[in-house]
């Protein structure tokens, strides 16, 4: 696989208070992702952890010292690590997550201060070319001599990250609190607002108060001339601290109000993006829902919103942007009447973006609006974004993907001798297949991803009628069982390549596969896609493509895309010359 580019975030404890706060953690490096580049996510202990361990050491007689209370310490961080994995893996983005005796990190000096030495680099990078996030402790490391636990000081997660995107040679470090860069003082004192920073010297970061930026830190960054940028989760400002002369602005107040939602769906995907969006009340505010059915018992989460079973009624209201999760017929007219008014719109429709996409983004053009449709394919899986982001570093050969999570769930079922009706049943219990199945089994929803993404890979519009297609619906248990003896893997594959002639040539189909290729390996709801450019080794992406959480993900991701624009700050994209390496 081709070198992809770093960045390491440092979540802190002022980020991190609680439990509910991991999925702002998932948002962000799922936004890092998507732009092209792994992460290293470096994580403290939660909010006060650090300090009740430090309390509950005290009671102890005699109190615990050196490795020991280190040893106490650092479960703080081990506990953290494990909860954001947690919420990675209910998101569908597939990571590594690593206790602190794992994570290489070899240090010198006194147990509760002691400074990193070494890291075991080459373990770490083996671990991001199998798996795009990684998820360490900050804080805490080995000794070098003696194998002990020790720890890097109060703030010593700062440290933790500034060392390891210095050895793994990252391009870039974010370290994020809850303040949006560094200012001349504390922002939430009285008195007029402080200047912000935008650009801050060593020295310079050196004469502040170390409670945001671990003093430690900031001197081993300035030996290694180590340039890393200090903000907030979601957001579009950061201080840089680095060799550049130092620069301040006067912050102006945030006028930016939340950003209006229209939500069409509140079906599996529909009601956890709505539980996103009331999480994120100061940014998003959903003026209302349409759904089919009113009378439908809703969790108690939703009773407070306002609901319609008429579509065109709530498009009357004021909102900023429509999010279409319906798959419904109706789809081209909701997206059409939106994007006609000027307003902004998200679908997971992929029957819609697969038959109208390019008239209805020359639509949103016109009108001055946004359509973004991640979501239309592969659920957690960045798949058009990564199609994007590799044809514009040079043509694409062709791809080859394993695109419904629906279908490879039950085949694997099929596999475990489950007749295909008990294993739909089983699917539609998960939350990962519709109500009605047919689209899943009959291939057409394979082929209408493939039709998107062979639009991003090729730059020419395929009609779905155009693919070659043949579903799973006539698998049986003996079919899988047999195909297994043969000592091969079943699979439904969707590729696309352009022939020499330049024709393109699309098709979906269950392909008997070796069960050491790559797509033979997908396993559940998981989505992969294999990716052949012209120049170059093949590219193998591969996260949950089906479900309430990996779509939602997808979904909010979108939505957040179009905040920070509204805001006017740029959506993060892989740079020329990070796509280039």
């Amino acid at each position: 696989m081709a070198q992809v580019p770093l960045t390491v975030l440092k979540f802190g404890s002022s980020v991190l208070r609680t439990p509910a706060d991991l999925p702002e953690a998932v948002h962000e490096i799922y936004r890092e992702w998507r732009a092209g580049r792994r992460v290293v996510a470096v994580v403290s202990a939660l909010g006060d952890t650090t300090d009740r361990l430090l309390a509950e050491a005290e009671k102890s007689q005699p109190p615990p010292a050196g490795h020991e209370l280190a040893r106490l310490l650092a479960t703080g961080e081990a506990a953290a690590v494990q909860l954001l994995a947690l919420a990675l893996q209910r998101a569908g983005i597939p990571a590594y997550a690593l206790a602190p005796e794992q994570n290489g990190l070899r240090t010198a000096g006194p147990p509760l201060d002691a400074r990193p030495v070494s890291l075991d680099a080459s373990g770490l990078l083996r671990l991001l070319a199998a798996r795009p996030v990684l998820v360490l402790p900050g804080f805490a490391g080995t000794d070098a001599v003696s194998g002990e636990t020790t720890v890097l000081g109060r703030g010593g997660s700062d440290l933790s990250a500034l060392f390891i995107a210095q050895v793994l040679h990252a391009q870039g470090c974010r370290l994020l609190k809850d303040v949006d860069g560094l200012y001349e003082r504390d922002p939430a004192a009285a008195g007029p607002p402080p200047r912000r920073y935008l650009r801050l010297r060593y020295a310079d970061a050196l004469r502040l108060d170390g409670g945001i930026v671990q003093h430690k830190a900031l001197r081993f960054a300035a030996e290694q001339r180590l340039r890393f940028q200090v903000g907030s989760c979601g957001g579009d400002r950061a201080t840089e601290i680095g060799t550049a002369e130092t620069r301040t602005e006067t912050p102006q107040p945030a006028t930016t109000a939340p950003l209006r939602v229209a939500l069409l769906g509140l079906g599996t995907v529909g009601a956890g993006v709505q539980s996103e969006l009331q999480r994120q009340r100061e940014r998003f505010a959903v003026v209302g829902a349409a759904v089919r059915d009113l009378r439908k018992p809703r969790a108690a989460t939703l009773t407070n919103l306002a609901l319609t079973d008429s579509t065109d009624s709530l498009l009357d209201q004021d909102y900023d942007v429509l999010v279409d999760l319906t798959g419904s017929s109706e789809s081209s007219r909701w997206l059409r009447r939106a994007l006609q008014e000027g307003r902004d719109a998200v679908t997971a429709g992929k029957e819609v973006v697969a038959r109208e996409g390019a008239a209805l983004q020359r639509l949103a053009r016109t009108h001055g609006g946004r359509l973004l449709c991640s979501a239309s394919v592969g659920g957690a899986l960045p798949a058009l974004e990564t199609v994007r982001q590799l044809a514009r570093r040079g043509p694409i050969r062709s791809f080859d993907g394993i695109l419904s999570g629906t279908c490879n769930f039950l085949l694997d079922r099929l596999h475990d001798g489950i007749e295909l009706e008990d294993a739909v049943a089983e699917a539609q219990k998960q939350g990962l297949a519709e109500a009605d199945p047919s689209a899943d089994l009959s291939g057409r929803d394979a082929a209408w991803k493939l039709a998107i993404l062979a639009e991003a890979a090729f730059g020419t519009p395929l009609a779905p009628e155009l693919i070659q297609r043949e579903g799973i619906a006539h698998l049986r248990p003996a079919d899988l069982a047999a195909v297994a003896a043969s000592g091969g893997v079943l699979k439904l594959v969707a590729s696309a390549c352009r022939e020499p002639d330049g024709r393109l040539h699309a098709e979906v189909a269950p392909l008997w596969l070796h069960p050491e290729h790559p797509l033979a390996q997908a396993t559940g709801a998981e989505n992969r896609l294999l990716i052949t450019p012209e120049h170059g080794p093949p590219e193998l992406w591969c996260a949950t493509g089906a479900g309430r959480w990996p779509t939602t993900e997808s979904v909010l991701a979108d939505l957040l895309d179009l905040w920070r624009l509204r805001r006017g700050a740029a959506v993060l994209e892989a740079t020329p010359a990070e796509a280039a390496a």
